[in-house]
């Protein structure tokens, strides 16, 4: 019973990061006219929309009253938020979003606005949406619905475990990469001094080319990540982002001039 339970749980989980990251992408993509790829992961799922459905799914079935429903809505997923934006600042020392210029906000983490979206959320998928995935839910053999489930939730903690690393480690590879162009300078400077002899010079030339080249891959790969994550959470600011996306800057200008 309690497998059951675990595994309905978990499927309701898959559901509705899915349909979260969908929700939230078409709205940030139709607002700002371009499609966005929300979300701290790479694939298209949400976890926070599906904690927070498990949350809904738990603390709010039993209130049948809309008006206490949506008071309770706003309550328990205003908390969930805040929480989340706390962990996530504490965890990579940056806002994910930041309510600041929003009234009645508190510490930029959650606002009235927001809450009120909340509360309509909650009542919208406790009467409607939730009920309505149910009742479809018993058409999908349930073998292939476990298989199909497992296999996502391994693929969330993958891509979650991955994305977690990337953004942890931008710093070191900020390093990595001025540590490269450090040794780019010296070998430059080994061949300034090189005078007659043609085939060390050339041997020279050839492994700046090739630190050259690491060091464009690595920063190619960075940008990408930092760039897809400053589109989806604008509200980011650190100097190491900065830090990549001038170098990007930099990058292309060297392009053009050559």
């Amino acid at each position: 019973m309690v497998e059951n339970n675990l595994f309905e749980l978990l499927t309701y989980f898959v559901i509705y990061s899915f349909l979260g990251w969908i929700m939230e992408s078409a709205v940030r993509s139709i607002c700002e006219k371009k499609i966005i790829n929300t979300g701290f992961l790479q694939g298209p799922f949400c976890p926070i929309y599906g904690c927070g459905a498990i949350i809904m799914i738990l603390f709010l079935n039993n209130f049948n009253n809309v008006f206490i429903l949506f008071m309770m809505s706003i309550l328990i997923l205003t908390i969930w938020e805040y929480i989340v934006g706390f962990f996530l600042e504490k965890i990579f020392k940056t806002k994910y979003w930041d309510y600041s210029d929003q009234k009645f906000n508190i510490q930029g983490r959650v606002c009235l606005t927001n809450s009120i979206c909340w509360g309509i959320l909650g009542v919208l998928f406790t009467k409607y949406i939730h009920p309505f995935i149910v009742s479809k839910l018993v058409y999908i053999d349930g073998m292939s619905l476990k298989i199909a489930i497992y296999i996502i939730i391994s693929l969330c903690i993958i891509d979650s475990i991955v994305s977690s690393i990337k953004v942890l480690n931008i710093k070191s590879t900020l390093k990595k990469i001025e540590a490269l162009n450090e040794q780019i300078k010296e070998k430059l400077q080994e061949i300034k001094h090189i005078e007659r002899n043609r085939r060390s010079e050339s041997n020279l030339s050839t492994v700046v080319d090739k630190m050259k080249l690491k060091r464009d891959r690595i920063l190619r790969r960075l940008y990408r990540h930092v760039y897809r994550l400053k589109r989806a959470f604008p509200a980011i600011n650190t100097s190491e982002f900065t830090e990549v996306l001038n170098k990007k800057i930099e990058f292309h200008k060297k392009k053009k001039e050559k």
